[in-house]
């Protein structure tokens, strides 16, 4: 079993800190703080948080001196429902914290909507401090005062800055042309509230961005006064002294919570804190009926009641783990001191619900359990996956000599509903959660019963090409479908086998490629042409067959152009029933140089690049526009497209993955991007139940491009394959549990789709020992990864069996929409405007990221002279 976070303080160590102080040195930091800390944590046996000469340290902690430590100051700060921050709740006795919840955990006391839990932050190292000793003091006195290097407390005040923004924002529950029900309180609020907001907060780089939670307007127009005042009172709590509204800008001395704009009002006295202050009492006392959320289904109140707090209990809420102001998908809202306000209990339900798995019957599935249990390479048995804040919800002991995995039938016997939060495993609380939330959407016919109803494929004859070769046409494809059903294990068994062309008037011989299932199982689209002079084209058809015909509205008005044949193939549903599809039609607006189908650079095949189809009005949008090929798109849990790209220049050739958001925005590197990851070819990527990705990972040239079945834990970065192997700090994000041909062994494959359960189907070639082969013959084949075994499931005997789609309901969390807080900007596209703003904030830090994309650290050089933007135009199509 491997920690991912280690020690940082010692009982023992502490105790000499405060028994045999360093003489006094330049500043309060080093005469106090300093010997707390080296002698605690520097210089102690283990040597942790001990800097390295290659600049890293043990838990990414750095205590060597106040600049080292002040790099990782948010395990100083009291973040969100906890009273100290990460540094003494890791080295230091569990605390109590209580938390808002909706309904009263004690019936016979409904006054009372809170839950008393006690922390459970791990540390390898143990508890070092106790609350009551000296040292614990020091720190927590020094931190209070704002941890400057002299010790004196800050009084710094922070600004509003930047100008005000126009427009009201948009929230379920807020209407923008009618005036709030609580009048008589917003005409207070207008006249009183309103100004100190503008005065104080609404800035365009403070609470007048509209990435944040408790977004303002200037308060220009009625539409944006009515904004303001919603979103005030969505931060008000009852009793009114622990609303977020009051505690957050207030300054920490006189009572206030942390606040990522620090300190806005100094202290109680500030007339502009008793105008909010007066404000916030007489709408409590006067309208608390208000305060009490709309939402009345199960899943949202057992959220509140029992997931968040245990959420906070195990440590998911620090600043610098999964607060609002990381980069990753799940931004947890830390309240104010176990207070939450209604708007940041409904964004965390969102951002958690999503991360459940509900198409799938174990819990186990769902990346917000998952990263939290021991992953299989760990531990026997354990089903997670790695994660860099350790193994949360691993409660249940040892059995034997070894760790003892969580899963669902541990939980039998505990009462998740109703039992004491700090007593009962926190993995049956959040697996109950999973259950409630599977069955309301199976009770509203958003999912089925069964978490898999069947498979489509392509069985063809051998010699099918790479996902590149969509232009070269194979005669003697056929539609294939067959009901699947898993086992308890997630075991596949397939049915007999049928054709789905018999419909479809189409000729005997055709060519068919890349089925794709529509979000709620009903409809299958692929491509398929009859001869070589004709494209592809793209059709539906029903799982049983009935209903084939071509899709409406998508195809271009003409067949070829420049000599180049129009194909429409790789199509992908969105969850909102739209169409994404590559094609070779080319650029269908202006502002280029060139319009119509073109060829790629390198190898002269017709360029495809993907679009996006609306059967709503028709329209035919392009998505990308690069030279080189964009193909295989598919959709993430969350309505983003991921998709294959080549890249091609002159000494570099690699096809890797990219993500590009439905609306345009947020272009993205996905992964694979260089050959440091140990191979030249990614592709045909896929989201798994638990939002890792599957893909066949190869060398360029490889045989149909056939590879290994790999999967990439995505939230801990790039990879690698030349790290020390012994470098345990060093967390892999990419692991192949099917090695074959690419690992000197034998087997090949493709077509990978995830099944819910864990296994994943494939295309396999079981025999092929060389990825090169002449020939490759494909089986429908099941994979578990976490045991390394493939066994034969299905397919046509004597074809190549490719192209896999699985039919099944998926959870609808509906299309996500490009934002300014995205990791590689906003974008936003304008119709009908064919120029370009681009701001760069750094270009001499987007430079060491171009040419390599390795967790490692890099020169940055300051001396860039200048920046030239080139047009690269696409050969002749007589070429």
């Amino acid at each position: 079993m491997r920690r991912r976070i280690v020690a940082v303080f010692s009982i023992a160590a502490f105790v000499a800190a405060c028994e045999e102080p360093e003489e006094p040195a330049s500043s309060y930091f080093d005469e106090r703080i300093a010997p707390v800390l080296r002698i605690g944590c520097v210089e102690q046996t283990a040597g942790c948080h001990l800097a390295a000469e290659d600049g890293t340290a043990t838990g990414n902690l750095d205590l060597s001196s106040y600049d080292a430590l002040m790099r990782r100051s948010d395990v100083l700060a009291p973040y969100g429902p906890y009273p100290v921050g990460l540094l003494l709740l890791k080295g230091g006795e569990a605390v109590d914290v209580q938390v808002d919840t909706l309904d009263p955990p004690d019936p016979s006391k409904p006054d009372e909507r809170f839950v008393r839990i006690t922390t459970d932050i791990r540390h390898n190292a143990g508890t070092g401090i106790g609350l009551s000793s000296r040292s614990y003091n020091i720190l927590k006195q020094w931190i209070g005062n704002g941890h400057t290097r002299s010790g004196t407390p800050s009084e710094e005040q922070a600004t509003n800055l930047g100008s005000c923004r126009a427009g009201a924002g948009t929230a379920p529950g807020f209407d923008p042309d009618k005036d709030p029900d609580e009048s008589d309180s917003f005409r207070g609020f207008r006249d009183q509230v309103q100004p100190v907001l503008r005065e104080t907060c609404a800035g365009g780089n403070c609470h007048g961005s509209p990435i944040s939670d408790m977004y303002l307007a200037c308060g220009d127009t009625e539409e944006e006064l009515r904004w303001n005042f919603f979103v005030a009172v969505e931060h008000l709590a009852d009793p009114a002294s622990t609303s977020e509204i009051l505690r957050r800008p207030l300054a920490t001395a006189r009572g206030g919570t942390f606040h990522e704009g620090g300190t806005v009002f100094g202290s109680t006295e500030d007339g502009r804190y008793q105008t909010l202050r007066s404000f916030a009492e007489n709408f409590v006392e006067t309208h608390p009926e208000a305060l009490v959320p709309e939402e009345d289904n199960e899943g949202f109140r057992f959220f509140a009641n029992r997931v968040q707090p245990v959420l906070v209990r195990k440590g998911c809420a620090f600043l610098n783990c999964h607060s609002s102001s990381m980069f990753h998908d799940f931004r947890f809202r830390g309240g104010s001191q176990g207070v939450f306000s209604r708007a940041a209990t409904r964004r965390n339900y969102e951002m958690s619900q999503l991360l459940l798995a509900t198409e799938s019957e174990d819990p186990n599935d769902s990346r917000l359990i998952a990263k939290n249990l021991y992953p299989p390479e760990d531990v026997e048995g354990g089903a997670g996956m790695a994660h860099r804040g350790g193994f949360l919800l691993e409660d249940f002991g040892v059995e034997g000599q070894k760790p003892k995995p969580a899963s669902a039938d541990l939980c039998d016997d505990v009462d998740a509903d109703t039992g004491d939060l700090n007593t009962i495993p926190a993995y049956c609380v959040l697996a109950r959660w999973h259950a409630i939330e599977r069955d309301e959407r199976i009770a509203s016919g958003e999912l089925t019963a069964d978490p898999v109803s069947g498979l489509a494929w392509v069985a063809r004859p051998d010699g099918i090409g790479d996902v590149r070769d969509f232009h070269t046409y194979r005669p003697g494809a056929d539609l294939r479908f067959a009901t699947v059903t898993l086992d308890a294990e997630g075991a596949v068994t397939m049915g007999t086998p049928l054709s789905l062309l018999d419909g479809c008037g189409l000729p005997a011989s055709v060519d068919v490629r890349t089925p794709a299932v529509s979000w709620d199982g009903t409809r299958i689209a692929f491509a398929v042409r009859s001869d070589a002079e004709q494209p592809l084209r793209l059709y539906g058809v029903d799982p049983d067959g009935a209903n084939c015909e071509p899709l409406e509205g998508v195809a271009p008005d003409e067949e070829s152009r420049n000599g180049i044949l129009l194909h429409d193939f790789d199509p992908a549903f969105a969850p909102d029933g739209r169409l994404v599809f590559a094609s070779t039609r080319g650029h269908l607006g202006e502002g280029y140089s060139y319009d119509g189908p073109t060829l790629t650079p390198a190898s002269l095949a017709p360029n495809a690049n993907l679009y996006v189809f609306d059967p709503e009005d028709g329209a035919v949008r392009e998505l990308t526009f690069l030279l080189n090929q964009e193909v295989a798109p598919s959709f993430m849990a969350d309505g983003r497209v991921i998709l294959t790209a080549e890249k091609r220049e002159r000494e570099f050739h690699q096809l890797a993955g990219r993500r590009i958001n439905l609306d345009g925005g947020d272009y993205h590197p996905l992964y694979a991007q260089r050959p440091s990851i140990g191979f030249a070819s990614a592709t045909e990527f896929v989201e798994a139940p638990n939002h890792n990705l599957v893909f066949v990972a190869g060398p360029l040239g490889a045989t149909d491009g056939a590879g290994a079945i790999a999967i990439v834990n995505r939230s801990i970065g790039p990879d690698q394959d030349d790290r020390d192997p012994s470098d345990r700090s060093y967390i892999h994000s990419l692991s192949i549990p099917v090695p074959g041909a690419l690992g000197g062994m034998d087997g090949a494959f493709r077509s990978p789709v995830p099944l819910p359960g864990g296994r994943i189907l494939a295309a396999c070639d079981e025999d092929a020992r060389s990825l090169t082969a002449k020939t490759l013959r494909f089986e429908l084949c099941e994979i578990d990864p976490r045991t390394g075994t493939v066994r034969v499931v299905g397919g046509e005997a004597g074809q190549s069996n490719v192209d896999l789609a699985l039919v099944y309901a998926r959870p609808n969390h509906g299309v996500f929409e490009s934002r300014i807080d995205e990791v590689n900007g906003h974008t936003e596209v304008v119709p009908d405007q064919t120029d370009a703003v681009i701001h760069v904030q750094d270009f001499p830090l987007l430079a060491t990221l171009l040419f390599s994309n390795t967790r490692e650290g890099r020169p940055i050089r300051s001396d860039i002279g200048g920046v030239e933007i080139l047009e690269a135009l696409p050969p002749p199509s007589t070429a």
